[in-house]
């Protein structure tokens, strides 16, 4: 350590010295006053610009009230709103992580997540809450099962996060691969566990389109809660998927009446269809 100037200086006898910041000293002496840095440590305080501007004298650089002081002081002060901008930001952080955690467990005092806004595909076109920071949403003719990422990080394995593309603070899974999310999160919320209308037809997406998903996931939970080999139909477990099949059927059962109304009317003028 230093030990802070004394005695004799280039302003004359020292009379007071007061440490502004670490090795940094204010000298009032008989003859003037101003900024002494001892000269070994100048290089972690001051640019070396600033330091080739100091008188040296008894192993310090020293800068005069009425000559150069004002350089080192700019460049201690500018140390100090540099170290204050990291604190900030630090803080700033830590804040909005209290904010994000808030958000799931003290709505009252936080507020809610914010709902989907932009899909992988674009900007999202409507959205269906579930509960709290899970959502469906939909962007033009794509479907999601869309996971705020503060849910997915307390609640989700590493391996279902990774399922699903991240886009503005949310994680979104297309209808078929929501199987993986689906599976972890009915196990924490009762409304989750409700979306599912075929608990065999998500095992069995599990089973046919994730093996590798599910590989790890009967490696890590007890034997009882493991997913074994079953026959069922793949990617029906939800009601859009349902929905969507639904859908399908009855177009094909539409396009069969067109047909054979148009059929009839061939046999009516005498053709054969």
């Amino acid at each position: 350590m230093h030990h802070q100037p004394q005695g004799d200086s280039i302003w004359g006898n020292i009379n007071t010295v007061v440490e502004i910041a670490i090795n940094v000293y204010y000298i009032f002496a008989e003859n003037g006053e101003g900024i002494m840095i001892p000269k070994e440590k100048a290089g972690d305080i001051i640019s070396e610009k600033a330091a080739s501007m100091g008188k040296e004298d008894n192993g310090y650089l020293c800068y005069g009230r009425d000559e150069n002081m004002e350089i080192p002081m700019y460049e201690v002060l500018q140390k100090r709103v540099d170290a204050c901008e990291r604190i900030r930001q630090k803080a700033l952080e830590q804040m909005e992580e209290i904010k994000r955690e808030g958000n799931l467990r003290l709505t009252d005092y936080f507020g809610e997540c914010d709902p989907p806004g932009t899909t992988p595909e674009g900007k999202a076109d409507n959205h269906q809450k579930v509960r709290n920071g899970i959502y469906f949403v939909e962007t033009g003719d794509m479907a999601y099962f869309a996971v705020q990422e503060t849910v997915a990080d307390n609640f989700l394995s590493p391996m279902a996060c990774v399922a699903g593309e991240k886009k503005d603070g949310y994680i979104y899974y297309d209808l078929t691969t929501s199987a993986i999310p689906l599976n972890e999160l009915r196990q924490v919320y009762s409304e989750i566990d409700s979306l599912i209308v075929s608990e065999d037809s998500l095992k069995a997406t599990l089973v046919a389109s994730f093996p590798t998903y599910l590989s790890a996931y009967n490696s890590i939970v007890q034997e009882e809660a493991r997913i074994p080999p079953i026959e069922a139909p793949v990617a029906l477990f939800l009601q859009q998927q349902l929905d969507v099949c639904q859908n399908i059927v009855d177009i094909e059962q539409s396009s069969e009446q067109v047909a054979d109304y148009f059929g009839e009317q061939v046999e009516d003028y005498g053709f054969e269809p």
